[in-house]
């Protein structure tokens, strides 16, 4: 019997999977390129039976089958939350700003955040431990 994780899950896509485009649903092929495979962290949401239903914030949504995924350990944050950085004794600019992108990094193992302040993207990246989550029109399930 298979046991099926429990969703949401958070995770990448880091390989092309092994059925090609046919491991996405008809209507979603056209939307793959450049998401997968990528260090892009999607939301896993339901599974209906053949799919799994992936996201990134309200940014893209995928239907793919069971394939090689890489499980990344969720830190309580989604594109799309709004956040206060730190100012980490100085070395951050302490700015409230909007996650934009979450990318998961295989080498030092931890979610990269990117952010928009004002309208801009900021140009450097942060980590969970930098960032604090603000409640606001996209809090969710009390995270």
């Amino acid at each position: 019997m298979i046991e099926w994780p429990q969703l949401p899950d958070y995770g990448i896509y880091s390989v092309w999977p092994q059925e090609g485009i046919e491991a996405f649903h008809p209507d979603d092929r056209d939307k793959v390129d450049g998401w997968v495979p990528s260090d892009h962290v999607f939301e896993r949401t339901k599974f209906d039976g053949e799919y799994y239903h992936v996201r990134v914030g309200s940014i893209i949504e995928l239907r793919i089958k069971p394939v090689l995924w890489l499980p990344v350990h969720f830190e309580g944050l989604r594109v799309g939350d709004h956040v206060e950085v730190l100012g980490n004794n100085f070395q951050n600019d302490a700015v409230i700003a909007t996650i934009l992108e979450m990318k998961y990094s295989t080498v030092q193992q931890v979610i990269e955040y990117t952010l928009e302040h004002q309208g801009m993207p900021i140009e450097k990246s942060f980590t969970a431990n930098e960032l604090v989550r603000l409640p606001g029109p996209l809090d969710r399930n009390g995270l």
